[in-house]
């Protein structure tokens, strides 16, 4: 009788524990209600940058709620890009070139599995290759109103020798 008492109480607390507090889920649903934009801690200049598209966003897209988020490096924001756990980054034209010498496989699959998306003077929008293209039209409409309405921040520049290529949809916006 004592051991199927202890046994109960040992899948309760068991079960309790299994369905008690994990964060997992309440991350996801923060993905999805969010657009979350991520830059590296040590890209130069693209946190600040990065926070200033946030709040352009937040004036032409309000309806995307943008946050910024940071990786720790720019190896593990290459990695989050590549598995599909963030979609879209900010990065400086700096930022591939010190990747590429920093670990050349994770730099080679980045390529293989992010476009871009919107180009500025210094910096760079990508996305992973499975972020919708209906948002990646809405974002660079967004930026390329933005831009019209004096916000130089967000001006489109076409560059020539783009280390991710363009996404197909940014070519049809841009007429490129």
């Amino acid at each position: 009788m004592q051991i199927l008492f202890k046994f109960k109480l040992f899948i309760i607390a068991i079960s309790l524990l299994i369905s008690g507090h994990a964060p997992w889920g309440q991350h996801e649903v923060y993905r999805q209600m969010h657009m979350l934009l991520m830059c590296s801690k040590n890209d130069n200049g693209a946190f600040e940058f990065t926070k200033n598209i946030a709040n352009i966003f937040d004036i032409y897209l309000p309806e995307a709620k943008a946050k910024v988020a940071r990786a720790r490096d720019g190896e593990r924001l290459a990695n989050l890009l590549i598995t599909n756990q963030i979609p879209l980054a900010i990065v400086s034209n700096y930022f591939l070139v010190n990747l590429q010498k920093a670990d050349l496989s994770t730099y080679k699959k980045l390529l293989k599995t992010s476009n871009t998306i919107y180009t500025f003077k210094k910096m760079s929008l990508i996305s992973n290759n499975d972020f919708p293209d209906e948002h990646v039209t809405h974002i660079a409409e967004a930026l390329s109103k933005a831009s019209q309405d004096n916000y130089g921040i967000a001006k489109f520049i076409k560059k020539e020798k783009l280390t991710i290529n363009y996404n197909q949809i940014v070519f049809k916006i841009f007429k490129l």
